[in-house]
């Protein structure tokens, strides 16, 4: 495999290890399970001070701060509640119940206590500040066109960057050859950066039906190996519905429509197009499964940079299915299957099919540092790739027909900040092993970088 095709494999890994910690940090943890012990021990005491001394405003408020840092969210909306029956003037508390109310998912109830905030006269310009963003986006749920997404910048070390052959023996017209340095791995920082739009539109029907984009950018910069660059954008729309509506409401379809486009080295690499078929469905009580079938069609077109792109244009036909068990707000369990097939139009050699089965597991736990009440999230994942290509090439060698083998390994450590910004720390290691020397490669991954939510 090329270079570009590796690197935009490998691209594909990135990618899901930047994502991973986009979606894990947002769940509350009840106090009932997850509090460490200490933590739980003060929560405790808080509450029976609380019996004892039900009108002190600092012990209803101290209370009221370790329930959230224990996922109580009920209690401390009493505590706060009772604080203002003693006295209403406390704008900072309002901000606070509809804070917990929005968490919860009561938008009105967390209106009602926001804007009762911005009324006071005595208003901080801090609270009024988190009021106004908090109403902006009950605003933006009770619309039926709403935008949403995240962005992602950070700093990777790969002992790969260009996911070279580890040894200069290669083979060429199925005679040993020797590598120039330039082709070996070599090891590389960069940066890397994501973003991600998505926007929904709510016909309004029974049916929970609506419109949904989603719109996706990434691009990495080499400090030093200018060729590992790559850069893609890509776009799907499509109509999500209930198919059960009124019996099941947990099925849902989205035929949908996709384009992109990506460089390699800021040179054109190809442009795509297709479309496929997602549906999820909610199989058994904490038991969910999504499955996606794609069509897509590569043009890969031949440029100074690449002369031979072309014989990379073709057909992908994929499907890919996850089932997740969620053993309550702690610990998610999920379990991948994907195949692959690949047509291509001008070298058939570059023909392959691609079969893969993958899983892992996200762990939630009580913020240990920061006190923010949003858990930290460590999240494990393993897959393993086959591919078998239809020919042998007869450039490298042609009496070996090709078989590659990936193993992929990710660990990943999100701790959240507060409800938009999460600082996130991986770690990754992508293995191939071929029939042909040429395309065999480690590469071990280490990154760090901050997401912001909007």
């Amino acid at each position: 495999m090329c270079l570009t095709r590796k690197l935009l494999v490998f691209l594909c890994v990135a990618v899901l290890m930047i994502a991973a910690p986009l979606s894990c940090t947002r769940a509350q943890i009840p106090a009932a399970s997850s509090a460490s012990s200490e933590l739980r021990q003060q929560y405790n005491a808080a509450f029976q001070e609380t019996m004892r001394k039900p009108a002190d405003l600092d012990v209803l408020f101290r209370f009221a701060s370790l329930a959230t840092q224990v996922g109580d969210l009920e209690g401390a909306i009493s505590a706060l509640e009772r604080m203002l029956l003693i006295n209403a003037d406390l704008p900072r508390v309002r901000l606070e119940l509809g804070v917990l109310y929005y968490r919860l998912g009561s938008y009105e109830a967390a209106r009602t206590y926001l804007v009762s905030a911005l009324k006071s006269p005595s208003l901080p310009a801090d609270v009024r500040r988190k009021a106004d963003e908090y109403l902006a986006q009950i605003d933006q749920k009770a619309s039926p066109s709403s935008f949403g997404g995240d962005v992602f910048f950070g700093w990777r070390y790969q002992s790969n960057a260009n996911l070279g052959p580890a040894s200069s023996r290669v083979l060429l017209f199925g005679q040993p050859a020797n590598l120039n340095q330039a082709g070996l791995g070599t090891a590389d920082w960069g940066v890397v950066s994501s973003l991600q739009v998505r926007h929904r539109w709510d016909f309004g029907h029974q049916d929970k039906s609506a419109l949904e984009t989603q719109f996706a950018a990434y691009a990495n910069r080499q400090f030093q190996l200018s060729a590992a660059n790559v850069s893609l954008l890509d776009l799907t729309t499509g109509p999500r519905f209930q198919i059960f509506n009124g019996t099941w409401e947990d099925v849902s379809l989205r035929p949908f429509v996709t384009g992109g486009y990506v460089w390699v080295n800021d040179t054109p690499y190809y442009g795509s197009w297709g479309g496929g078929l997602e549906g999820t469905a909610l199989l058994a009580d904490g038991l969910r499964n999504s499955t996606i079938l794609v069509f897509r069609r590569q043009n890969n077109q031949d440029t100074s940079y690449l002369p031979a792109n072309s014989q990379y244009r073709g057909t992908s036909l994929s499907a890919n299915t996850v089932f997740q068990y969620d053993f309550g707000p702690l610990l998610s369990l999920f379990a991948i299957g994907s195949l692959q097939r690949f047509y291509a139009d001008l070298a058939p050699w570059q023909s392959y099919s691609l079969y893969g089965v993958g899983g892992g597991f996200t762990f939630r736990f009580v913020d240990p540092l920061l006190r923010t009440g949003l858990p930290w999230t460590v999240s494990l994942s393993a897959t393993e790739q086959w591919w078998a290509y239809d020919q042998p090439d007869i450039v490298v060698d042609p009496g070996i027909l090709r078989y590659q083998n990936d193993t992929i390994l990710s660990l990943v450590l999100a701790v959240p900040f507060d409800e938009r910004t999460t600082f996130s720390l991986s770690l990754g290691r992508f293995v191939r092993a071929a029939t042909v020397p040429n395309y065999e490669f480690a590469n071990n991954s280490f990154m760090f970088g901050v997401n912001w939510r909007f």
